[in-house]
């Protein structure tokens, strides 16, 4: 049984085919790529601005002297029946 094949290229199809599906999987995994290092990098940026400001909010020049007045004064007199 002889097959008959029209000339218009249908041998070359699963070569072409499978060059699309392989194009089509890299360029997947580039874009999955590229993406995952944006989210990494926003991710990083945001937690650098939040580490950054937080510091700048809790560390002032006058906390320290609030803390040093309190050590500084008497402890108070214990409640209830002493003699």
């Amino acid at each position: 049984m002889e097959t008959m094949t029209c000339g218009c290229g249908e041998d070359q199809i699963p070569g072409v085919l499978a060059r699309g599906v392989a194009a089509l999987a890299l360029t997947g995994l580039t874009v999955m790529a590229v993406t995952a290092c944006l989210l990494a990098g926003g991710l990083w940026a945001v937690t650098r601005w939040r580490d950054r400001a937080s510091a700048e909010r809790e560390e002032s020049f006058f906390d320290g002297f609030g803390r040093w007045e309190e050590e500084q004064a008497e402890p108070p007199l214990p409640r209830g029946g002493g003699s």
